[in-house]
């Protein structure tokens, strides 16, 4: 189908782009790393449960990328006093170096694409968003069976 093509053709495009004009110091971490760093720094007391919800993945995954960023010593993990149980993560000044990059390379996004955006009706826009969360929704549905169903990821 065409217009899955060109979601396709998008997603490589803003990647390409990203990586062309984004900190080089970011190049090393992928997508989901670079998010969970900025859901670490934006969140209060994240843990992997509140990290997995608010990143619509796995606990699986947030622990196979929190354990990568800890590696790379840009989290730390930490308990509250009294609790033992609950582990909580935070940025360290590295990762809060790497937070900061990252939300000014959103913010640039942001910025060079609201223009494009501005050349289209409220209409347009608004069934182009209808058709997106519609889109989006369908996608959370097919994790949430894949989860389900004990389908591992790759």
């Amino acid at each position: 189908m065409d217009l899955l093509n060109l979601f396709k053709e998008y997603g490589d495009k803003q990647e390409i782009l990203s990586k062309l004009r984004e900190d080089k110091s970011l190049r090393q971490y992928n997508s989901s790393e670079l998010h969970i760093i900025a859901a670490i720094g934006d969140l209060e007391q994240p843990n992997v449960t509140s990290l997995a919800e608010h990143m619509g993945m796995t606990r699986g995954g947030i622990c196979k990328n929190v354990k990568k960023l800890t590696e790379a010593g840009l989290i730390s993990s930490y308990q509250r006093d009294g609790n033992a149980k609950n582990i909580y993560y935070r940025l360290t000044d590295a990762g809060k170096i790497i937070y900061e990059k990252h939300a000014e390379a959103h913010k640039a996004w942001l910025e060079r694409d609201v223009g494009f955006m501005a050349s289209f009706t409220s209409e347009q826009l608004e069934q182009m968003t209808d058709f997106m969360k519609q889109y989006i929704k369908h996608i959370d549905q097919r994790i949430a069976e894949s989860e389900n169903n004990g389908e591992s990821e790759q």
